[in-house]
Protein backbone atom coordinates (compact mmCIF):
# COMPACT_ATOMS: atom_id res chain seq x y z
CA UNK A 1 0.00 0.00 0.00
CA UNK A 2 1.59 3.49 -0.80
CA UNK A 3 1.86 5.40 2.35
CA UNK A 4 1.82 9.54 1.54
CA UNK A 5 3.82 12.05 2.94
CA UNK A 6 2.17 14.33 5.62
CA UNK A 7 1.28 17.98 3.95
CA UNK A 8 1.26 16.03 0.52
CA UNK A 9 -1.47 17.71 -2.09
CA UNK A 10 -1.14 16.23 -5.56
CA UNK A 11 -1.68 12.45 -5.82
CA UNK A 12 -1.19 10.52 -8.99
CA UNK A 13 -3.49 6.91 -9.23
CA UNK A 14 -3.67 3.81 -11.96
CA UNK A 15 -7.08 3.30 -13.41
CA UNK A 16 -7.46 -0.08 -14.56
CA UNK A 17 -10.14 -0.37 -17.37
CA UNK A 18 -13.48 -1.97 -17.52
CA UNK A 19 -15.25 -2.66 -20.28
CA UNK A 20 -18.35 -2.58 -18.78
CA UNK A 21 -17.89 0.09 -15.84
CA UNK A 22 -14.98 2.47 -17.19
CA UNK A 23 -12.40 3.01 -15.03
CA UNK A 24 -11.65 1.71 -11.28
CA UNK A 25 -9.08 3.49 -9.12
CA UNK A 26 -7.97 3.59 -5.36
CA UNK A 27 -8.88 7.06 -4.14
CA UNK A 28 -5.83 7.92 -1.92
CA UNK A 29 -6.75 8.28 1.96
CA UNK A 30 -6.21 11.36 2.50
CA UNK A 31 -8.19 12.54 -0.01
CA UNK A 32 -10.72 10.52 1.19
CA UNK A 33 -10.17 11.82 4.68
CA UNK A 34 -10.40 15.24 3.43
CA UNK A 35 -14.12 14.96 1.92
CA UNK A 36 -15.21 13.10 5.47
CA UNK A 37 -14.81 9.68 4.61
CA UNK A 38 -18.08 10.28 1.91
CA UNK A 39 -20.14 7.43 1.08
CA UNK A 40 -19.92 9.15 -2.49
CA UNK A 41 -17.91 11.60 -4.48
CA UNK A 42 -19.68 13.28 -7.75
CA UNK A 43 -17.21 14.11 -10.55
CA UNK A 44 -18.57 17.09 -12.18
CA UNK A 45 -17.25 18.19 -15.98
CA UNK A 46 -16.94 22.23 -15.98
CA UNK A 47 -15.82 23.68 -19.05
CA UNK A 48 -11.51 22.80 -19.15
CA UNK A 49 -11.81 21.52 -15.77
CA UNK A 50 -13.32 18.56 -13.67
CA UNK A 51 -14.26 18.92 -10.27
CA UNK A 52 -14.68 16.10 -7.54
CA UNK A 53 -17.30 17.07 -4.73
CA UNK A 54 -19.15 14.83 -1.93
Amino acid sequence: MTRWKKDETEFTVSLNLDESRGAICIVPKPIVEKLGNPEKIKFVISKKNIVITN
